[in-house]
Parts: structure tokens; sequence; C-alpha cells
């Protein structure tokens, strides 16, 4: 087994076809089948079910997933610790990104690989990070630009910000339950709420939103988003989950509602205003604005 591989497999899982995670990937289909047919042999298990036409996971799939998904945050984990024992060569010509991991559900990924192809001259370093390591790099010069929530940032006066993409907090139910349509957090009182953990950003906003209204929730616990839409399916509680978690993780037992008036959530590319008018930031924002 290997590392490529298990990032082959998390393509397909969150592009739901192998036609899509090819090009995610930039490589062929049929490189792609072959790789992910060798990792199934060497397992000897099915991760797909190959009788459908997307790409669905069997249950063996769904537990190699999260077990993946937590691989490479490990190893990416690692990466970080290893950077501080490099020497820093001072190279005007590299461009150190840091962004949340969103950047499939917000097709930003080809972007990326836009970039590097039309710039061969420019050593891009992306590092995907949580919150709480993304401001304080970012402030540290560890990195150059961040990709995250505009809330994020938005008590800097030292960093500038360009707008990337929308999204929308949505509350998330189990099927049978009986609300519809646009919902009111005031509607949401008396549930028992999995949000995400605490140190994000959407964290933060729904304590805020709770406060306004002002609602008391019960608060049963925190987790990540795939482990939280698990829990709401099975009627553990509700949540409220930025809608764009919808393109990776699906499952038939839940429902999305907009909320009564909208919390908008855009994403954003931001740099301290030192760094952020150079001219190779400017190129990359330019490169990843252009849709």
């Amino acid at each position: 087994m290997t590392f490529d591989q298990i990032q082959y497999f998390i393509a397909i899982a969150e592009c739901n076809t192998y036609f899509d995670a090819a090009e995610e990937l930039n490589i062929s289909q049929s490189a792609l089948s072959k790789q992910i047919i060798k990792l199934e042999k060497e397992l000897g298990v099915a991760l797909l079910d190959r009788s459908r036409r997307k790409a669905s996971l069997t249950p063996a799939g769904e537990t190699f997933y999260q077990d993946a998904l937590a691989l490479r945050r490990q190893y990416e984990i690692m990466n970080r610790h290893m950077k501080k024992y490099q020497i820093f060569t001072g190279n005007k010509n590299e461009l150190r990104v840091g962004t949340l991991p969103i950047l499939t559900q917000y097709g930003l990924t080809a972007h990326f690989r836009q970039f590097t192809e039309s710039h061969p001259d420019i050593h891009l370093i992306l590092d995907e990070v949580e919150e709480n390591d993304l401001k304080k790099g970012l402030l540290s010069s560890q990195y150059d630009l961040i990709i995250c929530r505009e809330q994020m940032i938005a008590d800097q006066s030292d960093i500038s910000s360009v707008y990337l993409a929308d999204d929308e907090l949505v509350t998330v139910l189990p099927v049978g339950h009986p609300l519809d349509g646009p919902v009111s957090l005031s509607a949401l009182a008396d549930e028992s709420f999995i949000l995400m953990n605490r140190y994000t950003s959407v964290y933060q906003i729904c304590q805020a939103l709770f406060a306004n209204v002002p609602i008391h929730p019960q608060i049963l616990r925190t987790g990540r988003v795939e482990s939280i839409i698990s829990a709401v399916a099975i009627g553990e509680g509700v949540s409220l989950l930025p809608y764009s978690n919808f393109k990776l993780f699906h499952h038939e037992h839940v429902k999305t509602l907009p909320l009564t008036p909208p919390v908008k959530l855009p994403v954003v590319i931001a740099g301290t205003k030192k760094r952020i008018n150079s001219s190779i930031c400017q190129e990359f924002i330019r490169c990843m604005t252009e849709h």
C-alpha cells in the first residue's frame, strides 16, 4: 500500500466518480482504476460498489475512508513538525500558502495545479492545517497567504483579504425531523446540538448566533464534520454546518435546511498588508480568482 493509493482512494470518495477524481489528480482514469484495484487486492476487500453508476463506497470502503483521512491528517502533521528543522533558503520565488482542508469542496484544487503549471519558476508550498494554526502561521510569516473563512480574520486590522467563494450555514437534521423549510434559530431552542470543534470559526459563529437570539442550547459534544453527520443521521442531535460540506459527505438519513435569516460564510485569500501586495502574491490571487 502506498500513500499515493490512499490519496487516490480519498479523491474517488470525495469526487464520487473516477472521471472527476482523475481530473482532480491529473492522471488518467485507467491509471487511477488500476491503483484502486491493486489496493483492494492487497486489503482483500472491495472498497467500491461498482454496480452503481457513481463510485459508491462499500461498508469496508466507508471504514477505510475514515482511516485514510486520519492517516492523511497525521502525515500533514508530521510534515509540519519537520519544517522547523529545514533551513530557509530565502528563495524569492517561493510562495507558502496555508489553507483549511476545504479545497475540494470549493473546487479549488484545479486552480493550484494550473498555477504551478503556468508558473514553473515559482515553488508553491501548500500546507493544509486547522484554524488554530492557520492565523498563527500567517502572523508569524510562516505563510505568505492563507485560505480561510472571512470570519476567522475579521478582527485583524493588519490583514487584508480577497473574496474567493460563497458558502452559508445550514441546519442539519435527521430525515424524519418535523421541521421543514427555512429554519430560525429560535425554532431549534429545545434541540441538542453537535457542533464543529471549539477552535473553529464555525463554532464561534454558532455561539454568537445563539447569544443574539438569545437561546441556551444543549451542546452534547463537538467533533469533525464526518462524525457529526453520522451522529445526526442516527438521531443523536442536530447541527449547524457549512453547506459546502455536503459536496463531500453524503448521507441519505440527514437533511439540510437553510437558516432564516441566512448566515453567510465567505471564503477568502488573506495576507498581511505588508505581504499581500507583492507581485508573487498578486499573481497567485489572480489565478485563484479567475473562474
